[in-house]
């Protein structure tokens, strides 16, 4: 009886540890999606025009999410008050968050326009998973009688589209 027991716990134990063997092996590969090689990104630079703006010298840097069959579609504007030598967004980075925490998927250059006070930049990721877990950053800048440059980003959300 006792050894049919430790038979019985034996073929337990072993299906229980392939059973974890599998569940782990599916996480690591996970591994490789992440900052050891993002994805680099084309911006297109949007001229916004001539405009004015409630805001003194950098103003504030939307970033904007939507999406379509096509990835996701990031929009990201910036301004400034009055018209600067140069204005822009640089640095953009795109992390999803996997069991381990945050990795970099994606990354951007960005764009940079001259003698305005607005601008954008649109920028598509294709590679973006249903119902995953985002968030995304940049470095916006202008110089408007001195030189400033400001950080966002959009906190974590959860790509539905």
């Amino acid at each position: 009886m006792r050894k049919a027991v430790k038979m019985v716990m034996s073929v337990v134990m072993i299906a229980a540890l392939l059973v974890g063997n599998f569940g782990m092996t599916s996480q690591a590969a996970d591994l490789n999606q992440g900052t050891e090689n993002p994805e680099v990104l084309e911006a297109e630079v949007i001229d916004m025009g001539e405009g004015t703006l409630p805001y003194t010298s950098l103003a504030q840097c939307i970033i904007s999410i939507s999406g379509h069959d096509d990835g996701m579609y990031i929009d990201i504007t910036t301004g400034a008050d009055g018209k600067a030598s140069v204005i822009g967004v640089k640095d953009v980075k795109i992390e999803r968050k996997f069991w381990y925490g945050w990795s970099t998927v994606a990354t951007s250059s960005g764009g940079e326009i001259h003698d305005r006070t607005m601008m954008a930049v649109c920028i598509t990721y294709a590679n973006a998973v249903k119902d995953a877990t985002y968030r995304i950053s940049c470095v916006h800048y202008a110089d408007v009688d001195g030189y400033m440059e400001g950080t966002n980003d959009t906190g974590a959300f959860v790509y539905t589209y």
